[in-house]
């Protein structure tokens, strides 16, 4: 969705109630009287020069990266797991509600999931134990995790494929 704000004055100054400054995600403030923060999130970056205000968005979902070897997960991020691997989900310090990995199992050998300390993993029905795994060697197998931290369970929000969870 696209959202634009106009403001004009026509040939007089602006109203007072109309910012005239504006805020970059560094903090960074252009022009002068009333604050308008503009903060891009994910992806994005604002910045600004003179009058003019720049939004930009430089990913419009998550980051992707094809993964031969075991490795530590980011939140916000797929994974194309293309071997026999460990994925290990972030640790629960600095997760947020509904922090997501997306893990997609390109190969016919084993993609483990690994919960962090004290974390679980929830497939369906069933939950993992705490620091516990799910696994697949389904090509084409798919979990869409999101963390909610009064559990600290990695709930399955998307899936494809046969995954076994213990």
């Amino acid at each position: 969705m696209s959202q634009i704000i106009k403001v004009s004055s026509g040939s007089g100054p602006l109203p007072p109630d109309v910012p005239t400054q504006f805020t970059t995600d560094d903090g960074v403030a252009i022009p002068a009287l009333n604050n308008l923060n503009v903060f891009g999130g994910l992806g994005a970056t604002t910045s600004g020069s003179g009058s003019t205000i720049t939004i930009t968005v430089v990913n419009d979902g998550f980051d992707w990266s094809e993964q031969d070897v075991s490795f530590n997960a980011a939140i916000e991020n797929g994974y194309y797991c293309n071997d026999t691997l460990t994925v290990t989900l972030p640790a629960t310090a600095g997760l947020f509600i509904g922090a997501t990995v997306i893990i997609f199992v390109d190969t016919t050998d084993v993609v483990t999931i690994q919960a962090n300390t004290g974390q679980m993993i929830q497939v369906g029905n069933t939950i993992s134990a705490p620091a516990g795994t799910t696994s697949s060697n389904t090509r084409g197998a798919l979990l869409e995790l999101n963390f909610k931290p009064t559990d600290t369970t990695w709930h399955t929000i998307a899936s494809m494929g046969t995954w076994t969870t213990t």
